[in-house]
């Protein structure tokens, strides 16, 4: 059979003396009476506008810090780009777009608008007819 442990003994905190207690230190009192309201309220005010200047110093140090970066990535994406065109120009110097008649192609498209547009107006004729009543002779 296993034995069982016993807790150790615990220790019993030596009493405290208790001491008798002493009118308030004038120098105490003296501060409660030198507080000002107005001085609280300026350093509170003070306290407030560090913690913001202090973000606003962490935003501009963060922006320059981006625009740095910003400046070295334009400059490697320029030379990615300068040789990408070269390439693109070696494969696209031997083709030809076909060429097109850009003068027939807006000629067609107005042809098609006004005969749209007579269409409607003929549509808008019949209507007035249809609805307008007629006239007793």
């Amino acid at each position: 059979m296993a034995t069982a442990k016993k807790a150790p003994a615990k220790r019993k905190a030596p009493a405290k003396k208790v001491a008798a207690k002493k009118a308030a230190p004038k120098a105490a009192a003296k501060k409660v009476e030198e507080f000002n309201l107005r001085a609280s309220a300026k350093k509170a005010v003070n306290v407030y506008l560090g913690l913001v200047g202090t973000g606003l110093d962490l935003v501009e140090e963060n922006i320059e810090s981006a625009r740095k970066e910003n400046d070295k990535r334009m400059k490697e994406l320029e030379k990615r780009g300068a040789k990408l065109r070269k390439v693109l120009v070696k494969r696209v110097d031997g083709y030809e777009a076909p060429e097109f008649d850009f003068d027939n192609i807006v000629e067609d498209a107005k042809s098609q608008f006004s005969k749209v547009q007579d269409r409607v107006e003929e549509a808008v004729e019949e209507m007035k007819e249809k609805l307008t009543p007629a006239k007793a002779a």
